[in-house]
């Protein structure tokens, strides 16, 4: 199902086209993981209603939906929408268009409201955060998932560029990895991820994913290796930039409203 809100005044033209996702094993593997654990953490709460901003072809929220919750994506592009629901037309997940800073929501009404990727595409970022917390319920929770551009991969590749510079090596036309896209509104880092609450909601929690993505030279060595030594040596830098988020490639925060209980220690 497909719900129409009143056009917005904001650039509605984001296509499938905008995103192009890497092929080397550094990047599938990122991206998988980054997908497993959002679906992980959107469907905490058995059965639960789940909400997924800026939710592109609507694969995330569909898989949550696979779960046992009632899932919606919410997406401002018809034809990441009609996209989505060409693929799979049978899912559960139903798909509503309605911009992240404006959702057509009651307060109080899903137990996750999840954002993979695209809270720096937003106007503002904050506006969604305090919308995320209205429409969340009091024991809810808000994950959002943001490409860290202080990781310790774009750290390096700056270094490395730098010295390719002085040593008289040429640089490329093209945006480096570590430079902020153009169609970023914000740069992503720990102490922007840490702003991002405001006085509507408080920091649960934050994990890292992956480390040295895209880094001169990391994903060439990872598929010249065999599958099983690729992968083992990918966990082991997973299992760091877990614990230590303000390293990781990928960081995901999980939100909760003032004066509800801290998700216990594990």
């Amino acid at each position: 199902m497909t719900i129409d809100t009143q056009k917005p005044a904001f650039d509605l033209d984001y296509a499938i086209t905008d995103f192009i996702a890497g092929t080397t094993r550094d990047s599938v593997y990122i991206y998988q993981a980054i997908e497993d654990t959002m679906v992980d953490l959107a469907s905490e709460v058995p059965g639960g209603r789940v909400l997924d901003v800026a939710c592109g072809t609507g694969k995330v929220a569909m898989r949550i939906a696979e779960r046992g919750c009632f899932t919606l994506g919410a997406e401002a592009s018809m034809e990441m929408i009609g996209l989505g629901r060409y693929v799979q037309p049978e899912s559960r997940a139903l798909m509503v268009r309605s911009i992240a800073e404006e959702l057509p929501f009651p307060d109080d009404s899903f137990d996750r409201v999840i954002c993979q990727g695209s809270l720096d595409h937003f106007v503002d970022g904050h506006a969604f955060m305090r919308e995320a917390a209205r429409i969340t319920k009091p024991n809810g929770r808000v994950v959002i998932a943001l490409a860290n551009f202080e990781s310790v991969s774009c750290r390096l590749g700056r270094r490395i560029d730098r010295f390719r510079w002085r040593i008289g090596r040429p640089r490329p036309s093209w945006r480096r990895y570590w430079q902020t896209p153009e169609d970023h509104n914000v740069r992503g880092d720990m102490p922007y991820i840490r702003s991002l609450g405001g006085d509507a909601l408080v920091l649960d929690r934050c994990t890292g994913i992956s480390m040295l993505w895209l880094l001169f030279g990391y994903g060439t060595f990872l598929d010249r290796l065999p599958e099983g030594v690729a992968r083992t040596v990918w966990n082991g830098l997973d299992r760091l930039a877990r614990h230590r988020p303000q390293h990781s490639d990928m960081v995901i925060s999980v939100w909760r409203k003032p004066g509800a209980p801290a998700w216990p220690a594990r």
